[in-house]
């Protein structure tokens, strides 16, 4: 049975937005706030969906790297939200706006979970953050 190249899985996500941008020489794009958390919320639906398809797909050879490409996936994930310094409050209302408040809370929350199973929690500290900041009342 052929083995999957884990290596080149998801490949074509992993060249993010940023190159996107960039080929169309929008380059304060991969630097907005609003952008970098979009492709973070994004990217986790987009984890999500092909995760499936890959099921789907390729059965028992892809289970058996799944939790090494879910891991590799969500860190390139996580270092989108790691660049956003502040997000100021019009930004703020602007995300709940366009992505919807349970959505929004769901991908931290699954964010969240992924890096406490891990114990990774830095990347917990990074995710507590912009929960604070869209739901601290």
């Amino acid at each position: 049975m052929k083995e999957l190249d884990t290596k080149g899985l998801f490949d074509i996500f992993s060249q993010g937005d940023e190159q996107i941008f960039e080929e169309h020489g929008i380059h304060d794009a991969v630097n907005d706030p609003f952008i970098l958390f979009g492709m973070a919320f994004t990217g986790v639906d987009n984890y999500y969906i092909l995760d499936k398809i890959y099921i789907h797909k390729y059965g028992e050879r892809y289970i058996s790297v799944r939790d090494s490409i879910k891991m590799k996936y969500f860190n390139t994930l996580i270092k989108y939200l790691e660049r956003i310094d502040m997000l100021p409050s019009d930004t703020v209302v602007a995300i709940l706006n366009e992505f919807g408040v349970l959505q929004v809370k769901n991908v931290l929350q699954q964010l969240l979970h992924f890096y406490e199973e891990k114990e990774m929690y830095e990347n917990c500290a990074t995710i507590f953050k912009f929960i604070d900041l869209f739901f601290k009342k």
